[in-house]
């Protein structure tokens, strides 16, 4: 099936012959989608539902994968502001996982915080910038700065969330309360 859309005196060079501009958008795009789900995913901060480790962990997850493809499809390069950014963000991000208050049930291993709006924020401003990279760069064909400024902020939210969660779930959450919860059930 791939010989017949390629053809087969091209394919072995075939991901090679793709237009760049097609990669680009599929990267932009991909950008944007799990920069939704990233805020998505932190819907169980805003509803103060208990959730487990894997639902914790899974918007840092989302948010490291978008900011990635971020970096990678950036035309600026900046190396020393992105390493600047995500330090910072990893710095501020295991401060603030001490804010929340947290509930913990010990045998089921779930975690829940009373209603917090930082991960939340830092998710939309991650699909905002998104946003604005596919919509400069496929669709105002905007040419680049070039200072990457875009991609270390994707990275310093990214890391902000990553380091947030680390503190909220193996130090503040640990030593708290003990409190019976249903997975998934707010207190109210």
């Amino acid at each position: 099936m791939l010989r017949d859309c390629v053809g087969p005196e091209h394919l072995e060079e075939w991901p090679y012959n793709l237009p760049m501009n097609a990669i680009l958008l599929v990267a932009h795009l991909a950008a944007v989608l799990l920069a939704a789900l990233t805020l998505w995913a932190t819907r169980h901060e805003l509803c103060e539902t208990a959730s487990n480790r894997f639902e914790w962990l899974l918007p840092p997850m989302l948010a490291v994968a978008t900011a990635a493809v971020l970096l990678i499809v950036s035309p600026g390069k900046r190396f020393e502001l992105w390493a600047v950014a995500i330090a910072l963000g990893f710095a501020i991000g295991l401060g603030a996982g001490m804010l929340p208050t947290a509930i913990k049930d010990f045998s089921l291993e779930l975690v829940r915080i009373k209603r917090t709006w930082d991960g939340t924020i830092a998710a939309g401003l991650l699909l905002f910038l998104a946003l604005v990279r596919f919509v400069t760069s496929e669709l105002l064909a905007r040419k680049s700065g070039g200072y990457g400024v875009l991609g270390a902020a994707a990275a310093f939210l990214a890391a902000y969330l990553t380091g947030r969660v680390i503190t909220l779930l193996f130090y503040n959450a640990p030593r708290t309360i003990h409190l019976d919860m249903v997975r998934g059930e707010s207190d109210r």
